[in-house]
């Protein structure tokens, strides 16, 4: 099978353009792939979704490409293939439509060969309908946000995503492979090919394994050819060992050779059960994860490799061994990336079923479509070593036996069975906030606000009465899954073990401030394998629900419904260990810590929030940093937090000791001390027996005097595709990061690159991200540069007023 990548020079234009030439007023612009047209937009407070979509809305965008189809393809079969188009896909060749696809977020085939003019040249049109709003909880974007590739094949070929790798077993140091190869046969006659299949090392070196296997397809129908390889003394992928293997498959009859292809595999095994846990490679294994959506920060939802790599390599270095994909596929890159990187991951088809959340959501198509999209995500991403368990769904309405839950939750099981039956499936539920009949969801709101009025507040969203229905109601939604997703139900988690004596569970989101209370479950019953903190990088959408509001006694009752509230111009969800641009904020640090690192953290809370009562979002985090720098509060008390696991620290001001204080797990890992804000250095340092075991020093900043521009690399390649993402600070004239400084930024790109993006982490903006203008934010933004097709000089210069204009130079070199 021939692939070449469609994702360069597309004329794009929002709208569908007249069909009739010269009518119509839409202004094309000529794009490179992925491209989210979305994310271009300027958001505002009258945006149908919201909050929930951080006030952007939606919209039309017909992507168009003139498609030279050689001649000698004539007699074959021609298909695009998308890895992802948000949402509602309209595909057509030389003005015929070719297929639909309205899920945005599993990978779909359009077959041309019917409708292409080989030796002509062939319009592509793909026109992506984003406009019903609301469609989803989170920021989606819109277009042909993924990679776009043509296929071309013979009329009897290897499918796409047709082979199929998995390990049997290991036995005395030899891997058994199993290799299972679908075979099309778009004659009108039955064909008799033989499959020949060799394994490699992913970096080269000499053939480790070989098969060969007879397939007889009939005409119109697919084949499988299954064969069983022997690989010897196989180098296994793990979490810090990630080795990949090469399968090549030939395809032949009597006369020649009729197609090939190849994919990438690890080999591995994976197993679950109460006692053990989850094991990789026939060791235990606690997953410390984190739940991710699609988007790529500033960028948008645009994938590419480098952003989809950046991102879960800053979990990778940070302790993460796993990754939860919220709430869909995500893009084939992010899937390379945690393979190449060592990370585990659960892989979620849906957020809905029938049951709808959002007006114009996926459970208008749900019933017509779940079969196809599965299918299709599934065969793309199953020969992936890390991918450990298919997810049917997260928090779906039906969990609770409504609208048919269990028959629905038995029937997408048996399916993904029947496409991979080596993984476990898992499905993630939480409490009865819907999902309830009306009687009961009467009865389970009375209890919620009974439990408010006796100021329990409302924690997990959860009353007495949907506490005890809960095990009963969704046994049977359970009873077809291999581990049970428990969202924020650490509650139940012990009384499973009587209860559910075989159930493992897998708890897939729980809240920031309840970290270690969730780890230490983790650790004490077997049956739970892991956590999963919601989320892990901050996102775009569902803006706000990690807010802090700090306000005055006699405030607090009207500002505790505002802590749930996010009025324009909030954007990101504001609730992650990484900010939207995957900078560390201080709640990585305590669950470094509470993972076991041995560093000692300041966090300095802001003296303007001294004395006032503190209200955090569900989600939330405490208003602090990892720095000294309050400029304006001299004197002026506040509060510093030591996060170490150590038994006692002590925090030193300006060479004063101000006292030891315990920490470690007893104490929830925390040390709190009250002082004066005075400039200088502040020194936290941990002990264990009275001996030192580590120490955090932070520095009084001075003021702004420069600008120091940090690329995470040093060339690009010209292919359209490599990205350098490059830190801006404002630093003193001693070159420390001034972390109060806000200025208003210009940076630009000139030569072979493009300014891809420009901004932060800030979680209130009106600032547009694609603009090249933006608000410093703790005295830190990101630009991000694209490389273009040709090679040659990029010049990246970020200026400020008051400050030195600086550029740096980023070479761009040929593939």
């Amino acid at each position: 099978m021939i692939r070449e990548n469609l994702n360069r020079y597309w004329e794009f234009v929002n709208g569908k353009p007249s069909s009739i030439p010269g009518f119509g007023t839409n202004q094309s612009k000529t794009v490179n792939l992925p491209h989210d047209f979305i994310i271009e937009t300027e958001t505002t407070p009258e945006a149908p979704g919201g909050s929930l979509t951080g006030y952007y809305g939606g919209g039309v965008g017909t992507y168009t490409k003139m498609l030279d189809i050689p001649e000698d393809y004539d007699g074959k079969r021609v298909l695009v293939e998308f890895d992802g188009s948000y949402m509602n896909t309209t595909v057509t060749l030389n003005g015929h439509t070719v297929t639909k696809q309205h899920y945005g977020y599993s990978p779909f085939h359009a077959d041309l060969t019917h409708y292409m003019k080989p030796g002509k040249p062939n319009r592509l049109a793909v026109t992506v309908n984003n406009g019903a709003q609301p469609n989803a909880r989170w920021y989606t974007g819109a277009g042909l946000y993924r990679h776009v590739d043509l296929l071309c094949a013979p009329k009897i070929h290897i499918a796409p995503w047709g082979i199929y790798a998995h390990t049997s077993h290991i036995v005395s140091g030899t891997a058994f492979v199993t290799v299972e190869t679908t075979v099309e046969n778009h004659t009108a006659e039955s064909a008799n090919v033989w499959v020949d299949l060799k394994i490699e090392k992913e970096n080269g070196g000499p053939e480790v394994g070989c098969g060969r296997i007879k397939v007889v397809i009939p005409a119109g129908e697919k084949g499988i050819g299954r064969v069983k390889v022997a690989v010897e003394n196989p180098e296994l992928w793990d979490i810090d060992s990630p080795n990949l293997y090469r399968i090549n498959a030939q395809l032949s009859d009597r006369e020649s050779v009729l197609d090939q292809d190849n994919t990438l595999f690890g080999i591995r095994t994976i197993s679950v059960d109460v006692k053990n846990g989850f094991m990789l490679n026939g060791r235990p294994l606690k997953l410390k994860g984190g739940c991710v959506h699609h988007d790529n920060g500033i960028l948008g939802a645009a994938s590419f490799y480098d952003s989809e790599f950046r991102k879960m390599k800053v979990h990778k270095d940070n302790g993460y061994n796993a990754i939860r994909f919220a709430h869909n596929p995500m893009a084939r890159d992010m899937l390379e990336a945690c393979d190449r990187l060592g990370l585990l991951v659960i892989n979620e088809a849906f957020d809905v079923w029938v049951m709808e959340k959002n007006t114009h959501d996926y459970s208008q198509y749900f019933e017509t479509d779940w079969k196809t999209d599965m299918e299709a995500f599934i065969l793309r991403d199953r020969n992936h070593p890390s991918v450990i368990m298919w997810s049917t769904g997260n928090e779906v309405p039906e969990r609770g036996g409504m609208s048919d839950g269990a028959i629905w939750a038995t029937k997408l099981a048996a399916y993904v069975r029947e496409l991979d039956p080596t993984r476990p499936i898992i499905n993630s539920l939480c409490s009865f906030f819907n999902g309830l009949d009306d009687e009961d969801q009467a009865k389970f709101f009375e209890g919620l606000r009974q439990q408010t009025m006796k100021g329990d507040g409302l924690q997990n969203l959860d009353s007495e009465f949907g506490r005890s229905v809960w095990p009963e109601y969704t046994e049977a939604f359970c009873a077809p899954l291999d581990v049970v997703g428990y969202n924020y139900l650490n509650y139940h988690f012990e009384d499973a073990v009587t209860r559910f004596p075989n159930r493992v569970i897998c708890s897939t989101e729980s809240k920031p401030m309840e970290m270690d209370i969730y780890w230490h479950d983790v650790e004490r019953f077997s049956h739970v394998i892991g956590d999963f903190n919601w989320t892990s990088h901050d996102y775009l959408g569902e803006a706000g629900i990690g807010k802090q509001l700090y306000v005055n006694p006699d405030e607090v009752a009207q500002a505790a419904m505002r802590v749930h509230m996010s009025p324009y111009p909030w954007r990101t969800a504001y609730d992650a260990d990484f900010d939207l641009c995957g900078f560390e904020r201080p709640q990585l640090a305590y669950r470094r810590i509470v993972w076991g690192s041995s560093e000692t953290f300041i966090a300095s809370h802001n003296p303007a929030n001294h004395g006032k009562i503190e209200l955090l979002g569900r989600w939330g985090w405490p208003d602090c940093e990892n720095a000294w720098s309050w400029v304006g509060y001299e004197g002026k008390p506040t509060k510093v937090d030591i996060y170490s696991s150590a038994e006692e620290v002590e925090l030193i001001l300006n060479g004063k000791s101000l006292g030891r204080k315990p920490a470690g797990r007893d104490n929830r890992y925390t040390a709190q001390f009250d002082l004066a804000f005075e400039p200088g250095t502040l020194e936290a340092v941990s002990y264990i027996g009275g001996e030192k075991v580590s120490s955090d020093l932070l520095k009084t900043a001075g003021k702004p005097a420069g600008i120091r521009i940090s690329p995470d690399k040093k060339e690009l390649a010209a292919d359209g595709q490599s990205l350098v993402y490059a830190t801006v600070e404002i630093v003193d004239a001693e070159g420390n990061l001034v972390p109060t400084a806000e200025f208003k930024a210009n940076a630009g790109v000139e030569g072979a690159a493009t300014l891809a993006a420009f901004g932060n982490g800030r979680p209130q903006t009106t600032e547009n991200y694609t603009k090249g203008e933006f608000t410093s934010y703790k005295g830190t933004l990101l630009a991000i540069v694209r490389a273009g097709y040709e090679a040659g000089t990029a010049v990246l210069t970020v200026s400020m007023d008051g400050l030195d204009t600086l550029s740096v130079e980023i070479p761009v070199n040929r593939v």
